[in-house]
């Protein structure tokens, strides 16, 4: 049995490592790894409850230590940053300008990996405020409408006709579901970061 399989070193790292939690990330892992390697040296299989004790008692209390590996942080908490970032990345409102205040909001926050940030920059540029608009072009496009003037021998007056035809681009099978699946990524893609920044929030 080594050190960390001992009931009062685990109780003693576990005590540790939610004191660390005010410390950034890496600095708690590597300050917890430092303590558990001292512990393994320090202690053997053959130690007493004693001994093990004593070991510990000569480690100080884990509160302590972590005051000394570093100062205390507030930890940052999930906002009205992150609120306004994901509202105005994904609905891109008010038009263009709302998007990138979103982005900029995104990359400001801490709560944020790059890996994440770099997935909120893929949301449409222009959010769904932009794709509505993008979505509409090809509804309009379609439909064609030709104006005639026809001869009326009897000398009364002209009639204007007008026939307009819908083009089968902007109904083809395929648009509504890829339309659909574009609206929805931006959502969920805002649903998974809002997530995601309350989880390291708490962390």
């Amino acid at each position: 049995m080594n050190a960390t399989q001992h009931r009062l070193v685990d109780d003693y790292l576990s005590s540790l490592d939610e004191a660390a939690k005010r410390l950034p990330r890496r600095d708690r892992d590597e300050l917890v790894d430092q303590i558990r390697t001292h512990l393994d040296e320090a202690i053997s299989e053959h130690s007493t409850e004693a001994e093990v004790r004593n070991i510990l008692d000569a480690l100080g209390d884990p509160n302590d230590i972590v005051a000394a590996a570093g100062p205390e942080r507030s930890p940052v908490r999930r906002g009205p940053r992150e609120v306004f970032a994901l509202f105005l990345l994904v609905t891109g409102f008010p038009p263009f300008i709302g998007w990138l205040v979103g982005l900029g909001l995104l990359i400001w926050s801490p709560l944020w990996t790059a890996r994440q940030k770099w997935l909120g920059a893929l949301v449409w540029p222009g959010g769904l405020l932009g794709l509505l608009f993008w979505a509409a072009v090809p509804v309009f496009s379609g439909a064609a409408c030709v104006s005639g003037v026809p001869f009326d021998s009897s000398g009364g007056s002209r009639v204007v006709t007008t026939s307009c035809a819908t083009t089968g681009h902007a109904m083809s099978l395929w648009y509504l579901p890829v339309l659909v699946l574009a609206f929805a990524l931006p959502i969920a893609v805002g649903v998974y970061l809002w997530w995601a920044a309350g989880r390291r929030s708490d962390a």
